[in-house]
């Protein structure tokens, strides 16, 4: 045998042994081990059409790791007693709560300062929705001095920040929870901004309470919802009195106080108060307010603009998708948003093409008019594909990711959209949403296995097939139990160079953090010379999470590892950090959880 023929000989073999139906194996012995158990033989079927009921998932591979029910970052549930007056909260341990004991021994002040160092909210679903479940869980409070904050308002106000207005609400209601100014203040200002205007009725007694200039400010927007702006210019004077300087928020104040009519003008600079203000007046913000401004508000409060009437359409739609970026804004909002944008006809007939050279909500609000107004399905294919592959994963997580699996319902997968098949399994294993995955992923495997031509392994399915694998794993499309990673690691030709190396390294580790079982001679062979550069904690936090798993200190091992994720979560955390947050996560029993973030930062590592 030439050597050009032993190498395309082992060349199918290889894809052989990593996509072979079962009963062809079962006819060789002296072939490769399975990479996995072989999915089915025949073609994958027709997808139902859009609206179908397709809750029921396909059936999972024996052994598979079956991922829990969908969870959104915002949480629909009832008010139970308190276990204590500032332990109290909206989740025991049967409606998800991390348990009684989440914060058995923590001390205090450490608690306050992990809540403290994590960021208002997050692009990542999965920080978001294991963040609520630890603010809302009820338990014991930690113990701490005399003088601390009242935790339950700590929460609040954290919940509050997260922009999840229901929660909020419900949770203002359990006792004591509006005794702490920064947690009444936060679940006011949110409930203000989303219109239900809750906090009007404790406003009196706020005010009161916490005699300070915030409380005012949103009594000012308590009085113009209740119209009464009669002592509108008194509230103003008792803010600048106490060092309040907004002065978009005054001039709103002042025209509220004067009755005037017609369009906004004469201001530039928006806060989140000045927001809930013209909510409150029913009034729309002026063209002139920057781009930038609007880029700058809270979720919630640009949740707000993107609602207001009479706003020009590129700062609703600049609002809306920052909104929608942090789990503040449903997909039924958003879409009218991205349908609203001004694109020329030109760009709609090249949105592909076009996507390449745009960037943010613009780049998305081509893609999607250009998808929902494709009839052709290989077309619509081709354009969803690109807006999964320039999507980060946190995008395909949330709302945009919403709207594009609406799209992707329609189509039926099959061989005319094989080049799909890779997106649409990342999009709906993002979504959580296996049921959809499956027949996609199916494609995608068939479309590798049937590749290969005169011994050419290399062609874009099989890769495309191979940087899916890990997400399969993860989002339980393929069994957890005998995954010979090691026959990935040459399939993915993880020695390559120095950034292959990296990224196969950091890949698995992110898997066994997660709690998935990766040969630690594998990591040994990974392992790169020199480490990637970024930011790891301090010293002492990072014993601390390693301490705190021992115990276990849920509460605490969750707010310790999700700060270590810091502002962006796993998508753009080193790899380091995040297999360590992973870890201890993983360690206390939080292994869905591990897994969902895990999901993310591994979606990066693999690319499109």
């Amino acid at each position: 045998m030439t050597a050009s023929r032993s190498k395309a000989f082992w060349g199918l073999a290889l894809v052989a042994g990593l996509m072979t139906a079962p009963v062809s194996l079962a006819q060789t012995s002296s072939g490769p081990t399975p990479l996995w158990p072989q999915g089915p033989t025949t073609s994958p079927t027709v997808a139902p059409p859009a609206g179908t009921d397709t809750a029921a998932p396909g059936p999972t591979p024996l052994g598979a790791y079956t991922p829990p029910p969908p969870r959104a970052s915002s949480f629909e549930v009832k008010t139970l007693a308190a276990v204590t007056p500032d332990g109290g909260g909206l989740l025991d341990a049967g409606q998800g709560g991390l348990g009684q004991a989440l914060w058995a021994d923590s001390p205090r002040g450490l608690v306050d300062r992990a809540l403290a160092s994590l960021p208002q909210s997050s692009p990542s679903p999965a920080v978001r929705a294991l963040l609520g479940r630890v603010l809302m869980s009820s338990g014991t409070a930690p113990q701490g001095a005399k003088d601390a904050r009242n935790f339950l308002g700590a929460r609040l106000e954290r919940l509050a920040l997260l922009g999840d207005g229901k929660n909020a609400d419900a949770m203002a209601t359990l006792p004591t929870a509006l005794d702490d100014a920064g947690g009444a203040e936060a679940w006011a200002r949110l409930s203000l901004l989303t219109g239900d205007g809750a906090a009007c009725d404790q406003m009196a007694d706020l005010q009161k309470r916490f005699n300070d200039g915030e409380i005012q400010m949103l009594g000012v927007v308590c009085q113009v919802r209740g119209g009464a702006t009669d002592n509108i210019m008194f509230s103003l004077d008792i803010m600048r009195e106490q060092g309040v300087k907004d002065d978009g928020f005054s001039r709103l104040a002042e025209v509220a106080a004067g009755g005037q009519k017609g369009a906004l003008k004469g201001f530039t600079a928006v806060s989140a108060e000045a927001v809930a203000l013209a909510r409150a007046m029913g009034r729309g913000l002026p063209a002139e307010v920057p781009a930038a401004q609007i880029l700058a508000l809270n979720p919630a409060a640009a949740a707000a603009v993107a609602d207001l009437p009479d706003t020009p359409a590129a700062l609703k739609l600049a609002a809306g998708d920052r909104a929608a970026s942090f789990g503040t804004l449903p997909p039924a909002a958003l879409a009218p948003l991205y349908k609203a944008a001004k694109v020329s006809p030109n760009d709609l007939k090249n949105a592909v093409g076009v996507a390449e050279k745009r960037q943010g909500a613009d780049q998305r609000a081509i893609l999607y008019q250009a998808l929902i107004g494709e009839t052709i399905p290989s077309l619509k294919g081709a354009i969803l594909a690109k807006a999964v592959d320039v999507s980060d994963p946190a995008l395909l997580a949330g709302a945009w990711g919403d709207l594009l699996a609406q799209e992707l319902e329609g189509l039926a997968p099959g061989p005319a959209l094989k080049d799909l098949a890779p997106a649409a399994t990342r999009l709906a294993l993002l979504r959580n949403r296996r049921d959809l995955a499956q027949p996609w992923f199916e494609l995608a495997r068939q479309s590798a296995q049937d590749a290969p031509k005169d011994g050419k392994v290399e062609g874009k399915p099989l890769q495309a097939y191979l940087r899916l694998v890990p997400l399969a794993v993860l989002g339980g499309l393929l069994p957890s139990d005998g995954a010979n990673w090691a026959q990935w690691l040459d399939a993915v030709k993880a020695d390559a160079d120095a950034p292959s190396r990296l990224r196969a390294a950091s890949i698995l580790a992110l898997l066994t953090a997660a709690g998935e079982k990766v040969d630690p001679l594998l990591l040994a062979r990974t392992a790169p010379v020199v480490e990637a550069p970024g930011v790891i904690p301090d010293a002492a936090s990072w014993l601390r999470l390693d301490q705190s798993t021992t115990v276990p200190r849920r509460g605490e091992v969750a707010v310790l590892a999700l700060a270590e994720l810091a502002d962006a979560g796993p998508a753009t955390t080193t790899p380091t950090v995040t297999a360590h947050a992973l870890s201890a996560l993983t360690a206390v029993g939080l292994k869905d959880d591990a897994r969902r973030l895990a999901l993310e930062a591994v979606a990066v590592l693999a690319g499109p």
